[in-house]
């Protein structure tokens, strides 16, 4: 056979027929590789919000760095720019739209500089921050830089007062305490309380509900933290996670295995509906910040954000991540990877600006929004 290929090859033009159709199958085989490629970067993201944390297996992914996803573009890239142009900017173009999608990027300049304008009036700056595992960080130059009018804080129970005390919180005149939430505040707190979801739920009061007296008008603040799922996701590293592809055939021990792991999943979404409930309840200028638990882009965010405007979707920039403050994963670069604490507003606030904390080795970052009531 190779004596034939050889003699078949000693002819100009055999050559050039042999060239060419061996270039028409690495084509086709790059053709095939982009569309599955392209077509798994665009639907990603469209299966998370819309599914996410109700199936085991997507859940499971929306706690991993996203950039994974991007790993094999300039794998695929390189070989690609060699035989097709257009095929390559189809990848170009996927890959960002998966960076924008996908990952959350907001392609707006640098908003830490809207922070240190003098509010007007009207405006008024929010500060989220789970203090939790605090890895003895000060929250100081970011409560600086952003002028917070009010800081809520999750896993810090009974430390209004402390921060009350100290010298450099000396800007806050009020402060309560609810359960593990403390409520720092410019602003008269007129009242406090735990939200009850009933006993039905496993987490029934993940959020203290606030109000404050906002230039003579009450504004509602929630300050939520779900429970963590990361006991969960750690018991997942083995390979239960796959149920939720294993077990989509009915009738199969795969498919009861992958009921009776989505069931937690179930929880946190009944909890998710409960509290949105609540929340779509309010008739007041109303905030809701706190650490979710549950990263940007996935069901549970869409759920919690439908009919509120997320202020990093409104007006952040770059990805937004706060957790985890500091890692020794490459693919992150050492920071966080994923956007579980948030702050979204009522339809009567306008987003001017948002940001995470940056370079905070802590668990969590803190998240700052400026707003303007309408």
């Amino acid at each position: 056979m190779l004596d034939r290929l050889g003699t078949a090859l000693r002819d100009a033009g055999s050559r050039k027929r042999f060239l060419h159709r061996i270039t028409r199958i690495i084509r086709r085989v790059l053709i095939a590789l982009t569309i599955c490629y392209v077509g798994l970067l665009l639907l990603l993201p469209v299966l998370a919000a819309w599914i996410g944390e109700r199936n085991v297996t997507l859940a499971f992914l929306l706690y991993m760095p996203r950039v994974i996803a991007l790993l094999p573009l300039p794998f695929l890239l390189a070989p690609t720019l060699l035989f097709s142009r257009r095929m390559a900017l189809v990848q170009i173009a996927a890959g960002l739209l998966f960076l924008t999608f996908g990952m959350g990027f907001e392609w707006r300049r640098d908003t830490s500089r809207k922070f240190a304008a003098p509010p007007a009036p009207s405006e008024l700056t929010a500060l989220t921050w789970n203090r939790g595992q605090h890895a003895n960080q000060s929250l100081q130059p970011f409560k600086n830089l952003t002028k917070p009018d009010l800081i809520a804080l999750q896993e810090t129970s009974g430390r209004s007062k402390r921060y009350l005390a100290d010298p450099n919180y000396s800007e806050f005149g009020h402060g309560m305490d609810v359960g593990e939430h403390a409520l720092l505040s410019r602003h008269p707190i007129l009242s406090g309380n735990l939200v009850q979801l009933g006993t039905d739920l496993q987490d029934n009061t993940p959020a203290a509900r606030f109000v404050i007296d906002f230039q003579g008008k009450e504004v509602v603040v929630y300050s939520v933290h779900f429970i963590t799922a990361r006991d969960t996701l750690l018991h997942y590293r083995r390979g239960a996670f796959l149920y939720g592809i294993l077990g989509i055939v009915p009738g199969t021990g795969f498919h009861s295995k992958m009921k009776d792991y989505q069931a937690y999943w179930l929880e946190r979404i009944r909890t998710a509906e409960a509290l949105k409930r609540e929340i779509e309840g309010e008739s007041l200028p109303t905030l809701v910040l706190g650490d979710f638990n549950a990263p940007s882009g996935g069901y549970i965010h869409r759920l919690m954000s439908d009919g509120l405007r997320d202020s990093h979707q409104a007006a952040g920039s770059g990805c937004g991540y706060s957790f985890p403050g500091a890692t020794r994963n490459p693919l992150s670069l050492g920071g966080p990877w994923m956007r579980i604490d948030y702050i979204l507003a009522s339809d009567q606030w306008e987003v001017l600006a948002s940001l995470a904390e940056d370079g905070r080795p802590s668990q969590h970052r803190a998240v700052a929004a400026r707003f303007r009531l309408k």
